[in-house]
């Protein structure tokens, strides 16, 4: 157990400040993502420093494509989430109140990682801003080691626990699951809104941000919302903000559903150029194109990517190799 921060009493109960949800948790009750605890009139995190998973990930793999690219992240995960998506690909680390886990404390976290070939630290797998505590107690740590950071998230996090996190922070990947609040409230048991709240402060911030889209078919696909999605994009966030869409296979309560067709990602993927954005991906799937970055000022291929093997043929000292374009990202030293 960890005493929990931005929280504060109400009544008889303890209402939780780390994402949108507010929960108010009466004594020996636990919040909607399991893991946060009143005891006493206090609130308390009992997942700090109960790892499920830690290990060595290519960073390509969360996926973050501008951030330290050809580099390796040390991989670190408990267990609960504040969403409750049907086609979850880790439920049986996130939908659950509680696992058999390692407790492994921040210094020695940090410790393991610089021990490796890592150069950051992702928190990934279940859903980090249920652990908020935990996780800013090792960006502070990783920061001052030198270390980068990743946070692998669905976007459901407080601003204030936000901005916590990115005085430290390196990088946030968001799930931007679908545009729709139909598809949140039905799929995932949540709101559209906060989500877009989340990815808007992240740019604000200042932090590395990326997009992630899972595209499940009848469900999220249509060209309809995937233009709005962009339209929604350009105004918000600009041209140079990667995207990934990303295949769908059928997992968990959607088990049953079809897997998303090569030709949707081919034509999402020429919607995204269409809008002008500079970096769409797409993943999940082999696709060359959806693969690679190249220049936006002179269309010079910048990184190659197959698999999880990268390639940067056309960067040298940051910039284009051609055209001495500025690599929208950052790069390992």
């Amino acid at each position: 157990m960890h005493k929990a921060l931005l929280s504060r009493v109400a009544d008889d109960a303890v209402v939780c400040g780390v994402c949108p949800r507010h929960c108010r948790i009466t004594d020996g009750e636990r919040g909607f993502c399991g893991v946060r605890e009143n005891i006493c009139g206090i609130l308390y995190s009992n997942s700090y420093g109960r790892l499920t998973a830690a290990g060595l990930d290519p960073i390509e793999k969360k996926p973050l494509y501008h951030y330290l690219p050809g580099t390796q992240t040390f991989s670190v995960s408990s267990y609960g989430c504040n969403f409750t998506c049907r086609h979850c690909q880790n439920f049986t680390l996130s939908q659950v109140r509680e696992l058999p886990a390692t407790y492994v404390s921040p210094e020695h976290l940090v410790e393991e990682a610089t021990a490796t070939s890592a150069k950051s630290i992702s928190f990934t797998y279940n859903e980090p801003t249920i652990s908020f505590e935990y996780v800013l107690d090792t960006l502070r740590l990783a920061d001052s080691a030198g270390l980068g950071s990743a946070f692998i998230t669905n976007g459901y996090i407080s601003e204030e626990a936000l901005r916590e996190l990115a005085k430290y922070l390196g990088a946030i990947r968001v799930d931007l699951k679908a545009f729709t609040d139909e598809f949140y409230q039905k799929v995932c048991g949540a709101r559209l809104i906060p989500v877009l709240d989340t990815i808007l402060l992240a740019k604000e911030l200042g932090l590395h941000l990326e997009l992630v889209t899972l595209v499940i078919p009848g469900y999220n696909d249509s060209s309809e919302e995937i233009d709005i999605m962009l339209e929604w994009e350009m105004e918000n966030l600009g041209l140079a903000v990667p995207h990934h869409f990303t295949r769908f296979t059928p997992m968990y309560q959607m088990d049953r559903e079809k897997p998303t067709p090569k030709e949707t990602l081919d034509r999402i993927f020429l919607q995204a150029k269409d809008h002008g954005l500079y970096y769409p991906y797409i993943g999940n799937i082999m696709h060359a194109a959806g693969s690679q970055t190249l220049c936006p000022e002179c269309g010079e291929l910048l990184i190659l990517r197959a698999g999880y093997v990268t390639k940067m043929p056309g960067i040298s000292h940051g910039k284009c190799k051609t055209c001495g374009r500025k690599f929208d990202g950052r790069l390992a030293r």
